[in-house]
């Protein structure tokens, strides 16, 4: 604890240095001043945690000293001293906030306790301090995930959108490269809820503190992205063996496996979201890399551009087939891929089973995480290479892919996974009705068995617009409705519709209305 004395008599302050150094040891006293304006300027200076002074002094008095410092905000604890035993003073004292005054001569046993009582409020004082700046962090960080998951989840073309995201989770857009990483949890989730995320996050800060930035956060139930933002060249090759050993890290220091997906570094903020794309994309291939393994985008890019791809006219049966629990359509569709394959001669054995993965990959794309995580049947026994390199000829390969398509069928039903004819209204139908939480598109997609990034697509795709733009709108639309029907206040209106930062929510309402709340409620006609 730090003690600053003031007393223009010399004798007085080695007496009272002398006294807290002998029977205070919890206190240092760190300097001294002989008159009031000098002890102003070096108390600014050290910032003690107490301050003993005397108050009649030249040039300016005590009182005048302790009003001058609380004008700047001082945080110090004053104790006065006075060999003038007078109630006005005393008083004036106290209004400027002095915890104690203490007569001349000083004895030791009145000052150590007045010092010890001073201490405790001072502790006091900083344990409120510390509980409102950790409840302040918390709400920052709150504040900025949900900015983060938001630019993940928003599409580059929203240049306007992203620019706020961007500004509300304090990530710089000038001069700086980007890349995003997904890490996901292997087998059950059990031994994570054990750990808990804050060890994972110190092993990522860790692993990746040469960058300028690192955010990562928890995206899902075993999932945690992760953006990096970097003032020069991000060497790819370095950055994927750094990841390399951030794996072996946690499961040698935490016993976790992850599997981690890698996005491609790109130039501009704006392609953040396009990185964590990839980096989502590359982690759905853990089904031929295996778990525990490492996947960089640039990886299935290659795997993707050697093989024969099935025409997504032909995979998009294949899947409504299977969202509609139709043997005969499923096993029809893949016959045909099968008569398609031989009207190409030119074929080698490697396309042949590239092929087959390209229509496993499609064939469970929309199946999310935890359904993925239920069984071994869509991991180990069948989404693998060894499985596809048994069979050499098409005779044979066509049945095992038929096999496979109907064990993804026994498995739905054995799951309860229902049919799904139109589900994205289904989605647009309960985001509707829960607007006002907190709910992110791997949330939506943890709820309706479907991954992200599947789901993703899928959204823009028939809506022509972002997920996270259709949840914007509906929660303007909800404000606006509030505001012509209710009187409440703004920071209410807010939190009615999800948003907790209502600046986030002034600047996106009048994004989307030109004009910002308080004027649009202003602005209604009189009824």
């Amino acid at each position: 604890m730090k003690v600053f004395l003031v007393d223009d008599e010399k004798g007085i302050v080695t007496g009272l240095k002398t006294i807290i150094e002998r029977f205070i040891p919890e206190c240092e006293v760190v300097g001294a001043a002989y008159n009031g304006l000098e002890g102003y300027q070096l108390i600014r200076k050290k910032q003690p945690d107490i301050v003993i002074t005397d108050i009649r002094m030249p040039q300016a008095d005590g009182l005048d000293m302790i009003r001058m410092l609380k004008e700047e905000d001082c945080r110090a604890e004053f104790i006065l001293l006075s060999g003038y035993a007078e109630f006005e003073y005393a008083r004036k004292g106290l209004q400027l906030g002095a915890r104690f005054y203490i007569n001349k001569p000083v004895e030791e046993e009145e000052l150590r306790s007045c010092v010890c009582q001073v201490m405790e409020l001072v502790r006091a004082d900083r344990a409120k301090l510390q509980e409102v700046d950790e409840l302040k962090q918390e709400v920052y960080n709150r504040i900025q995930e949900d900015a983060l998951r938001d630019i993940l989840d928003t599409g580059s073309d929203q240049s306007e959108l992203m620019g706020e995201l961007l500004r509300i989770a304090q990530i710089p857009m000038e001069a700086i490269r980007f890349v995003c990483i997904m890490l996901e949890f292997d087998g059950s989730t059990d031994s994570l809820k054990e750990v808990g995320f804050q060890p994972i996050f110190r092993q990522i800060d860790i692993a990746l503190g040469q960058y300028r930035k690192v955010y990562r956060f928890r995206y899902s139930v075993a999932q945690i992205a992760v953006v990096i933002a970097h003032g020069s060249i991000i060497d790819y090759e370095a950055l994927v063996r750094t990841m390399n050993r951030l794996k072996e890290a946690i499961y040698r220091e935490l016993e976790l496996s992850i599997t981690v997906g890698v996005g491609t570094v790109q130039e501009q903020a704006m392609g953040i979201s396009q990185s964590f794309e990839e980096a989502r994309n590359a982690l759905s291939y853990k089904v031929i890399k295996g778990a525990h393994a490492v996947i960089p985008f640039s990886d299935i890019m290659n795997m993707t551009s050697r093989s024969h791809t099935v025409p997504e006219e032909v995979i998009a049966k294949l899947e409504a087939a299977l969202d509609n629990m139709d043997e005969i359509g499923c096993v029809n569709v893949i016959r045909e891929i099968f008569r398609g394959m031989e009207a190409e001669p030119s074929m080698s054995p490697a396309d042949l089973q590239l092929k087959c993965l390209h229509i496993l990959l499609s064939s469970i794309r929309k199946m999310s995480f935890q359904q993925l995580q239920q069984t071994e049947f869509l991991g180990r026994n069948i989404l693998s290479l060894e499985g596809i390199s048994r069979f050499r000829t098409l005779e044979y390969l066509e049945e095992w892919m038929v096999q496979v398509i109907r064990g993804i069928l026994v498995f739905k039903l054995e799951h309860n996974i229902p049919k799904k004819k139109d589900m994205i209204t289904e989605i647009k139908e309960y985001v509707q009705m829960h607007y006002n939480e907190p709910i992110s598109l791997a949330d939506l997609a943890a709820r309706f068995y479907i991954s992200p990034f599947y789901l993703s697509q899928v959204f823009k795709q028939k809506t022509g617009e972002t997920y996270l733009n259709y949840l914007i709108q509906i929660r303007i639309d909800k404000a606006k409705t509030l505001l012509e029907r209710t009187d409440l206040k703004i920071y209410e209106i807010c939190q009615q519709v999800g948003y907790s930062d209502p600046q986030h929510f002034t600047r996106m309402f009048e994004k989307l209305t030109g004009c910002r709340p308080r004027e649009y409620r202003k602005n209604l006609p009189s009824v």
